[in-house]
Formats: structure tokens, C-alpha cells, sequence
């Protein structure tokens, strides 16, 4: 099975919310979710990603229904009107949608072979940006889990709101003495210094990723032009 560029998947991803929110057609969202529910069923490993963004979704409907639900014109239920409903369902399948499309198909981003194919596509200085911002999630969380860590063995109770709040602080200054000690090796690299780059394992794009991102974006214009 080929493995596409991340850059395509991301294409793929964004292509896919950008449709969505341009198309403004319940049916189009409907139509969306589902792609995106065989996508996650087919492939499994998503699968988890897909009923996460579903479960989140279903705030939004409700939501969406306490705003729009009550103020329409046409009585229809109760205090309830039928073209408030229909507001209310066709922005709270088009959220559905974009969000379950979106972190579905942007699981299979591959953040570290992301960043190696932006590193010979984009300045470095942004690069470095874009990665940092990425990292600082997962970092901030194993930093996270050793202080809890160490708390435990000092018998702290991790559970507890003020052991909580007691992560609050060495969580934020072992953060910026990692932007720190990050700094000086990154100077060494020359990572301000212009001139072409180039990396020891670069990420294939081949033809088949140009293709594929040519026809998202014929497809987002597409949709564009129709939703007109």
C-alpha cells in the first residue's frame, strides 16, 4: 500500500472541512459524516478519534437547538419551531461533519514526516513555529505524568485538587527551560542561516500525492462555485 506525503493527508483533511462549511447543505454533511464513519471503521486505528469527535459534537446540538430551536417563525412543538429546527439541525450535522471528517482523515497525519517535508518546502523559522506549537501538547503531557510521578513517590495524593494545582507551576518552568536548552542547539544548526535545505531521510512525493492535492483543490472550487 503506498504511504501518502503527510502533506497530502493534510490536504485531504482540510479539503474535506472546507467543503463542508462552503456546501451549507445538510445533506452534503450528512454524506460527509458517513464517509468519514467508513473511513474509520475500514482502517479501525481512527476509530476512536471518529466517536470522539462525534461525542464532542453532541453538545453542539444541543446548543444549536436552544438557539435556534424556540425563535422561528412556524410553530411547530411546543415552544419549539419547525424552521428553527431546521436551523439548528443543519448546523449541528454541518459541525458534526467538519469535525469528525477532519480529525478522521487527520489521524494519519504523521506530525515528525510532516515536518521533514516542510523543512525543504517552507522557512525553517516557520517549520520550527509549526513544530513547537504541534509538540507542545504531548510534551506538556509527559512532563505532566513525571511530576505526577514524583508526587507519588513522595506520597502525595495525585488525585487530590491541591496536588492538581501543584503540577501548575513546575509544568510552566520546565517548559520554558526546555525552549532553553532547545535554543543554543538550534543556533548550532543554523537554523536562522538562509540557503537551501536539505534533510538525511526526506519524505517521498511522488506524483500520485501532486495528483491527489490538484484534485482536492479542483474540488473545493467545485464546491465553491456550485454553493454560489
Amino acid at each position: 500500500m503506498v504511504r501518502l506525503n503527510p502533506l497530502t493527508n493534510l490536504t485531504l483533511a482540510a479539503g474535506a472541512v472546507v467543503s463542508v462549511l462552503i456546501a451549507n447543505d445538510w445533506r452534503f454533511s450528512l454524506l460527509t459524516w458517513l464517509v468519514a464513519a467508513v473511513i474509520a471503521i475500514v482502517a479501525r486505528s481512527p476509530l476512536k478519534t471518529f466517536l470522539g469527535a462525534t461525542a464532542v459534537s453532541l453538545p453542539a446540538f444541543i446548543g444549536f437547538t436552544l438557539m435556534y430551536g424556540p425563535f422561528g417563525r412556524e410553530p411547530w412543538w411546543g415552544m419549539i419551531t419547525r424552521d428553527g429546527m431546521q436551523i439548528a439541525l443543519s448546523l449541528g450535522l454541518r459541525f458534526l461533519a467538519a469535525t469528525t471528517i477532519g480529525l478522521t482523515i487527520g489521524y494519519f497525519v504523521d506530525l515528525d514526516r510532516l515536518m521533514r517535508s516542510l523543512q525543504t518546502k517552507a522557512p525553517a523559522k516557520l517549520v520550527y513555529v509549526l513544530g513547537s506549537t504541534f509538540r507542545l501538547y504531548p510534551m506538556a503531557r509527559a512532563r505532566v505524568e513525571t511530576i505526577r510521578q514524583i508526587q507519588a513517590t513522595r506520597g502525595i495524593d495525585v488525585r487530590s485538587w491541591s496536588a492538581r494545582w501543584g503540577v501548575v507551576l513546575p509544568l510552566i518552568v520546565g517548559l520554558v527551560d526546555d525552549a532553553a536548552q532547545r535554543a543554543r542547539p538550534l543556533q548550532r544548526t543554523g537554523i536562522g542561516d538562509p540557503g537551501r535545505r536539505t534533510i538525511l531521510r526526506p519524505v517521498p512525493d511522488r506524483p500520485i500525492d501532486h495528483v491527489i492535492r490538484i484534485v482536492v483543490v479542483v474540488a473545493v472550487i467545485a464546491v465553491i462555485i456550485v454553493s454560489l
